[in-house]
């Protein structure tokens, strides 16, 4: 079956099944890109207040597990709501 794959997408189909198979890995509760982008602030204010937003907002968790873009977003804007270096840019 895989042969028949690769035959079809013309020897590209290693790419069609690590696709596949990160397809059938994704967590059911993944809020994806969308939703997560939405609440990106609201979940970082929580973290940064150190509340625990996994439990009220499962789905997101779920997301910014699987997805190393949205997790770094979110690592960077915790990071930057918690500057206690007086690094950071001067917004008063």
């Amino acid at each position: 079956m895989k042969d028949r794959a690769n035959r079809a997408t013309n020897g590209r189909g290693g790419d069609l099944w690590s696709r596949l198979d990160a397809f059938l890995e994704t967590d059911p509760r993944d809020a994806g890109c969308d939703a997560a982008v939405e609440m990106l602030d609201v979940y970082a204010e929580l973290l940064a207040g150190g509340s625990a937003p996994s439990q009220r907002f499962p789905g997101l968790h779920a997301h910014f597990l699987a997805c190393g873009p949205c997790a770094e977003d979110l690592e960077g804007l915790v990071a930057a709501l918690t500057d206690r270096t007086g690094l950071g840019p001067d917004l008063r």
